[in-house]
């Protein structure tokens, strides 16, 4: 018996159970919506000022240019793996390694970043211990990982919907305080240097589609289901965060308040009152949860498939008769404990600091996996170019886009973060060697 046959026998790809529904919501949870707009929301609106809303749609659109080449690939790779398959087939199977162990260190990091902001948030405002929090945080999302689909999915659909709820609702709030005065956004437009900064806060807001492709494995009609799902969770987190900026800025405006340390939290606590204080904080703790419960997922499928491919341990690319891939899952957990708690000792035990280290360098890798997808399909859109014009330009268009953020992030950061994720480069290409070498001894 041949050994790709032997391989067949032993190892399984999953049932595709997962569909549309499941999908925008598991991935509208790893936006962190609320979250998001208490970051990335107001660091916009500190640079844009009035202009913010517009610059965070103006974001989500340059997040849709990227959206639409993973939104071509995933047509044509249904496989688990999402951005590690795509650079695997398309470029060279060296490169899909390299862009599959960047994307752990992404996807890792972000989760563990959200987990790290929402302990931090919940803590300054409840005076509770911030890593009791992170405990319990980092404890439901890898207990609902580790039960399995069924239950995170129903967790991911409940939290998703409040977290609408509670966004639209906060928004609407806040202009009905103003008797619905809507104010003008283009009335002062910054200098263009801060418009800049404040679309690639923007841009960060509507990114949980970065979860979606490596389920791509366990998706019903994946040609159809995976695509829709990018489209649908950049267009309502984007628009929706924008929404809730704009709202935000006209209660601002109309009752003269001091745009100098805007303290969200507080401010909806002075307006609405204790009770919806009680709300936007439990759509805080369920964006952590939610959050690094996404992303788990989404590690623990790309392990799944770099296993599958002999690039790591076999057993981690078995499933169980639940058809749950436990060991990957199992390992994705406890790499996020791990990399919370070593990123908590590097920060002085200041999970603020904890939350700009990593979600710094998730960043950085995001941006790698991001641009070996859109050289993928400038790869296969080379092959029949001349009717491919369109895919030609929308992967240059990307990867063009990608580089200006790039810069645009490097020139604000420390060097810690951009060393941790070079040496993480380095090490994937050594180990990529070590696995070449190995293979070709047992030839």
């Amino acid at each position: 018996m041949s050994k790709s046959s032997e391989k067949t026998e032993k190892l399984k790809e999953p049932k595709r159970e997962i569909g549309l529904r499941d999908l925008v919501f598991l991935s509208l949870g790893g936006q962190s919506p609320f979250l998001s707009v208490l970051v990335y929301g107001l660091l916009a609106f500190e640079e844009g000022g009035y202009f913010a809303p517009i610059a965070v749609i103006l974001g989500t659109l340059l997040v849709l240019i990227n959206g639409l080449v993973v939104y071509r690939l995933s047509t044509k790779f249904t496989q688990e793996g999402g951005y590690y398959l795509y650079a695997y087939y398309s470029l060279t199977k060296r490169l899909g390694f390299e862009t599959g162990w960047t994307y752990l260190l992404y996807s890792s990091f972000y989760g563990v970043a959200y987990a790290l902001g929402a302990s931090f948030v919940l803590s300054e405002i409840l005076s509770i211990n911030p890593f009791m929090i992170l405990s319990i945080i980092l404890g439901i999302s890898s207990t609902l990982a580790l039960l399995g689909k069924k239950p995170s999915f129903r967790y991911a659909i409940f939290a998703s919907v409040l977290e609408i709820f509670m966004l639209s609702f906060i928004a609407g709030s806040f202009l009905y305080t103003t008797k619905f005065t809507f104010y003008n956004p283009f009335v002062k437009i910054p200098p263009l240097d801060q418009v800049a900064l404040a679309i690639v806060f923007g841009s960060s807001i509507p990114t949980g589609y970065g979860s979606i492709t490596p389920l791509s494995g366990e998706v019903k009609d994946p040609k159809k289901t995976v695509p829709r799902a990018i489209i649908t969770v950049i267009l309502l987190g984007g628009l929706l965060a924008a929404f809730d900026i704009y709202s935000i800025i006209d209660h601002i405006i109309y009752f003269h308040i001091s745009i100098t340390n805007i303290d969200l939290i507080h401010l909806i606590e002075y307006r609405f009152g204790l009770l919806t204080l009680a709300f936007v904080l439990f759509a805080a703790a369920n964006d952590g949860v939610l959050a690094t419960l996404t992303y788990i997922f989404s590690t623990s499928r790309t392990i799944f498939a770099m296993a599958y491919h002999d690039f790591l341990p076999a057993i981690l690319a078995k499933l169980t008769e639940k058809n749950e891939p436990f060991y990957a899952v199992s390992v994705a957990v406890a790499s996020y404990w791990i990399i919370s708690f070593i990123a908590t000792v590097i920060s002085g035990f200041n999970l603020a600091n904890a939350f700009a280290l990593v979600g710094l360098i998730s960043l950085f890798a995001n941006l790698y996996v991001h641009l070996a997808a859109d050289f993928s399909l400038f790869k296969i859109s080379l092959k029949r170019a001349r009717k491919r014009i369109l895919q030609l330009a929308l992967s240059i268009s990307a990867v063009i886009v990608t580089l200006v953020i790039f810069s645009a992030s490097v020139g604000g950061t420390v060097p810690l973060t951009l060393d941790i994720f070079l040496l993480w480069l380095i090490a994937g290409f050594l180990i990529a060697e070590i696995i070449d070498m190995s293979k070709e001894e047992e030839d």
